[in-house]
């Protein structure tokens, strides 16, 4: 079945269900940032923000949030400026059909990986987990009351949110021998799983696998910090974690003090007891995230020799490490279980960083010095150093990916010069 511009992938399966979208897609590649793209993102955001059920999930209205028109137009003068989309000589394009695999743990990224996909002009099948989420839910309905318009038609057309269950690989292997590029979000275990199923000999792979995250304060600026300069910190680094129970990649677990030890005991015990206070008045503790917190710190006192534990009630745990083990990314907590480590210099942290870790979320920290020292000393971890509260903010790049670049074909060209 051929439509002008594109091709229409037929998939026959009833035992998919389709969340949005048709079961023929439309695979109608375009250029990267369309204006056709944006506008229906800011529709979409729009009427996000206006909808009662939508408002009652943080997440969601970020993800409206991050919708809007002005962010995208920002997102593409930075794309533009690093491909230089003024010199003559080549055009971008979407590859074609996208096949994205979205993860069991973080319900909202389905949305952004299919954003991803909208703004490099491709078509796309996203596969959300067969988990109940009503985030999924009500991104879904949104989206379809947007498409009502016709100018939006394209998007139901060319795009399907699908879900089946684990056990039915015979559509994850039918969608990667259809796609032209695969992208899996979810950690090594999936990953490794879906890679039994082969792609064509063009097409390619974006992996978002197990990632490590941390953070590094300054304790001689939360101290010089004003009480209400504290207070925030506790909130930002409260969403940082406890939003998504420490379950997001990019969730610091290992909480790292540059300063004098007096300093840095007293600093520590400044941010904690905030931190205590955000969560003892927001955080909903049901008994199982208890039981699995606990579990997880019995198995590091049989593990880890040295470490001294402290608890504000059930809703923290702060584990005071006298030293680092050699693989730091052993170091993951849930519903609030931390690990606190003294170092000297940013520097010291160098030796126990691997391919694994993320992000670096700071505070107080010089984000230049912090930058060049990567670079100069050649670490293989560490794409991203960003404020501490700023760590759950997703962008088009990620995991050290330029994503949209990655999802688009350069067609080079030269003009002819007759003589």
């Amino acid at each position: 079945m051929r439509k002008l511009g594109g091709v229409a992938i037929l998939m026959k399966n009833t035992n998919i269900e389709y969340l949005f979208g048709r079961e023929n897609v439309e695979v109608v590649p375009n250029i990267p940032y369309a204006i056709e793209c944006y506008d229906f993102l800011d529709n979409l955001s729009k009427a996000i923000c206006n909808d009662r059920e939508a408002k009652q999930y943080s997440d969601i209205m970020t993800f409206a949030f991050w919708l809007r028109k002005a962010n995208i137009l920002r997102l593409k003068e930075e794309y533009n400026h690093r491909n230089n989309q003024n010199i003559f000589g080549f055009k971008t394009i979407g590859k074609g059909l996208i096949f994205h695999i979205a993860p069991s743990n973080v319900p909202i990224n389905f949305a952004y990986t299919l954003i991803f996909g909208l703004l490099s002009g491709n078509s796309n099948i996203v596969k959300v987990s067969s988990k109940k989420f009503r985030q999924i839910d009500i991104i879904c309905r949104i989206m379809k009351q947007v498409i009502e318009v016709k100018q939006f038609e394209w998007v139901y057309n060319q795009n399907a949110i699908v879900t089946y269950d684990r056990d039915q690989d015979e559509y994850t292997k039918y969608f990667s021998d259809i796609c032209d590029v695969r992208i899996i979000w979810g950690g090594d275990h999936t990953i490794q799983q879906v890679r039994k199923f082969a792609l064509q000999p063009r097409s390619t792979e974006i992996t978002f696998a197990d990632r490590y995250s941390f953070a590094v304060l300054s304790s001689h600026a939360v101290l010089k910090a004003s009480e209400s300069e504290r207070k925030n910190l506790a909130k930002q680094f409260y969403n940082d974690t406890y939003l998504m129970d420490q379950n997001a990649c990019s969730s610091p677990h290992l909480i790292c003090w540059i300063g004098e030890k007096e300093e840095v005991s007293a600093a520590s015990q400044y941010f904690w007891e905030e931190v205590y206070h955000v969560c003892a008045e927001k955080y909903d503790l049901a008994d199982i995230k208890v039981s699995e917190k606990y579990t997880i710190l019995c198995e590091l006192a049989i593990q880890l020799d040295q470490l001294d534990e402290q608890r504000y009630e059930n809703v923290l745990y702060v584990v005071k490490l006298k030293k680092l083990p050699e693989e730091i990314t052993n170091l993951k907590g849930k519903f609030g279980l931390f690990f606190e480590y003294h170092l000297d210099k940013f520097s010291d942290i160098y030796s126990y960083i691997n391919k694994k870790v993320q992000t670096c979320a700071i505070y107080g920290i010089d984000l230049k010095e912090i930058i060049e020292s990567i670079t100069d000393m050649h670490i293989r971890g560490i794409d991203r150093v960003v404020p501490i509260g700023k760590t759950l903010d997703i962008s088009t790049i990620w995991d050290g990916y330029d994503i949209i670049s990655q999802l688009s074909r350069y067609i080079k060209y030269e003009d002819i010069i007759y003589r």
